[in-house]
C-alpha cells in the first residue's frame, strides 16, 4: 500500500474519478427513463440493484484487464466475410478490421438508437389505450435491472479503456476504488434526475435525443471513425441550457394565479338543460343504447370543456329522469337480467366516487397502479336498497368536486396516468374524463329507454 504515500496516486485517483462520473452520465440518463417506467415503489430498488451489481461487472473486467485490452486485437476484415462481388458493390473497405471492441460498441450503439426510438415513439403514440385488444407491456423490476446491467457493460468499456491509459496496469486497485466512488455518485444523484425526468416529459425526450446521438456516436467508433467527444459535451450542453430555460419560463406561467372556473350552481344547471337540446338517437341494443366508449388519441380543449359539462349535468339529468318513479317502478330491471333502476343509480354514486379518487392517486402519485372494485357485487350491498335520494344527493356533491378539481387541470396533468391492475393498460385523464362522461349518459339512456318502453 506505499503507492497511497504517492501524491501521483492521489491525482490519478481523483483525475479518474472524475472521468468516470463525466463518462457515467449517458448511463444515468438510461437508467431513470427505464426505471421511471416502473411503479414508484420499485424505482429507487431498480437503481440501486442494477448499479451494484453492474459495479461488480466493471470490477471484474478491471480484474481481467489483459483480456479487456485484448478486445482491441483484430479479429477479421470485411473481406473475410463478405464476398469481393458486394464490398465493390457497396464500396466499402475490404481491409477494415473489426476487433471485439468494435462489435460490442457497434452492436451496444444500434441498441441504443433502436431503444431510445421506440420509448419517443411511446412518448408520442401512447400505450395504445384507444387501439382495441391491445395491451400494453408492464416493464419488470428483473427485466429494468437486467437493462441497467447490459448497458452498463456497453458503457464500462470506454471507462475501463479510459482507465488503463491513465494508470498503469498494476495499480489496478486505483482503478477499483474509481469505479466504487463513480456507481456512488451514479446511485446518489439517478434518483433525483430520474425524479426531474418524470416532473419534465420535454426532458425525456431532449435525454433519449442524447441516447440516439451517443448510440450513433458508438457506431461510428466501431468503425473507427472518430469523433471528438467534446463536440458531444458541448451539444448535450447547450441544448439543457436551453431546455432548463424553457422550464423556468413554463413554471413561471404556472405560478400565474388562475380564475377558478367553477361547476354549475343548481339554477344554472336546470337553465342549461332547458336548453340543451334532446337529438340522441338510441339503438336498439338494450345493453348498449349509445354505442360502446371509443376513446380518442387526442382531446382538444374544446372538447374536453365539452365532456366536464356533461359530468357536471348527469346528476341533475338523472333526477329529473326518475322523478316521480315509485318503488316499484325503482325496482324495475332497465332490461331483461340487468340492473334495476334503483341499483343503477347507486352505481353511478359508487361508480363515479372510484373516478375521483383514481384522478386524485393520479395527480398526486407517479402512475400509480389503482385498486379495483366488483361492480357487480358493489351493487348488490344492503346500502343499494336506500331510496335513489341518498346516491342522487351524494352524485350532486361529489361531482360538484369532481368538476371543480377537472376544470382547473392544465394540459400536462390531464396527461398524467393510471395503470389498471388487471389488464396493466395505462389510462390517461384526458381519455378517463371522456369515459365517464360516456358511462354517466349510458346509464341515463337505460332508464330514458325504459320508461318509453313502459310508457312512464
Amino acid at each position: 500500500m506505499d503507492i497511497f504515500l504517492k501524491p501521483d496516486t492521489w491525482l490519478a485517483l481523483l483525475t479518474l474519478c472524475f472521468l468516470e462520473i463525466v463518462l457515467g452520465i449517458d448511463n444515468i440518463i438510461f437508467i431513470s427513463i427505464v426505471s421511471n417506467k416502473l411503479p414508484e415503489e420499485q424505482r429507487q430498488k431498480a437503481r440501486n440493484t442494477g448499479l451494484f451489481l453492474a459495479m461488480f461487472v466493471r470490477i471484474a473486467f478491471l480484474l481481467g484487464i489483459t483480456w479487456i485490452i485484448g478486445f482491441k486485437q483484430p479479429l477479421f476484415a470485411i473481406d473475410d466475410i463478405l464476398p469481393n462481388s458486394l464490398i465493390n458493390l457497396l464500396g466499402l473497405p475490404g481491409n477494415h478490421l473489426f476487433s471485439g471492441r468494435d462489435l460490442i460498441l457497434g452492436f451496444g450503439g444500434l441498441f441504443l438508437i433502436a431503444k431510445s426510438t421506440m420509448e419517443i415513439n411511446h412518448e408520442m403514440e401512447g400505450d395504445g389505450e384507444g387501439k382495441e385488444g391491445k395491451k400494453s407491456s408492464v416493464p419488470t423490476l428483473t427485466g429494468t435491472i437486467v437493462q441497467i446491467i447490459l448497458l452498463d457493460i456497453i458503457f464500462s468499456f470506454d471507462s475501463i479503456l479510459t482507465a488503463v491509459g491513465i494508470v498503469d496496469r498494476d495499480k489496478v486497485i486505483i482503478m477499483i476504488m474509481a469505479v466504487i466512488v463513480s456507481i456512488g455518485v451514479m446511485m446518489f444523484f439517478s434518483g433525483g434526475i430520474s425524479r426531474f425526468i418524470q416532473r419534465h416529459p420535454s426532458m425525456e425526450v431532449l435525454a433519449l435525443g442524447f441516447l440516439i446521438l451517443i448510440g450513433f456516436m458508438l457506431f461510428l467508433e466501431s468503425l473507427h471513425i472518430v469523433v471528438p467527444k467534446g463536440y458531444i459535451y458541448f451539444a448535450v450542453a447547450f441544448s439543457l441550457l436551453i431546455e432548463f430555460f424553457n422550464i423556468r419560463v413554463i413554471s413561471k406561467r404556472k405560478k400565474e394565479p388562475v380564475k377558478l372556473r367553477k361547476p354549475f350552481t343548481e339554477s344554472e344547471a336546470f337553465e342549461a338543460l332547458e336548453l340543451k337540446q334532446e337529438n340522441v338517437q338510441f339503438s336498439d341494443d338494450p345493453q348498449y343504447p349509445i354505442g360502446k366508449f371509443v376513446p380518442k388519441e387526442n382531446y382538444s380543449r374544446e372538447e374536453l370543456d365539452q365532456l366536464i359539462e356533461k359530468i357536471d349535468l348527469l346528476p341533475y339529468q338523472v333526477e329529473a329522469a326518475v322523478e316521480g318513479f315509485d318503488d316499484a317502478q325503482l325496482d324495475t330491471p332497465y332490461r331483461e337480467g340487468g340492473w334495476t333502476v334503483r341499483q343503477l343509480i347507486h352505481h353511478l354514486s359508487d361508480s363515479h366516487l372510484n373516478a375521483y379518487v383514481r384522478v386524485k392517486w393520479a395527480l398526486t402519485e407517479e402512475t400509480p397502479t389503482i385498486k379495483a372494485y366488483n361492480q357487480k357485487s358493489w351493487a348488490e350491498t344492503p346500502d343499494t336498497r336506500l331510496g335513489v335520494e341518498y346516491p342522487l344527493g351524494m352524485l350532486k356533491s361529489l361531482h360538484k368536486k369532481w368538476v371543480s378539481l377537472l376544470k382547473q387541470l392544465l394540459p400536462d396533468q390531464l396527461k398524467k396516468e393510471y395503470i389498471h391492475p388487471d389488464t396493466g393498460k395505462h389510462t390517461r385523464l384526458d381519455q378517463m374524463t371522456a369515459n365517464y362522461a360516456w358511462h354517466g349518459e349510458h346509464h341515463l339512456a337505460h332508464i330514458k329507454v325504459l320508461k318509453k318502453k313502459k310508457g312512464w
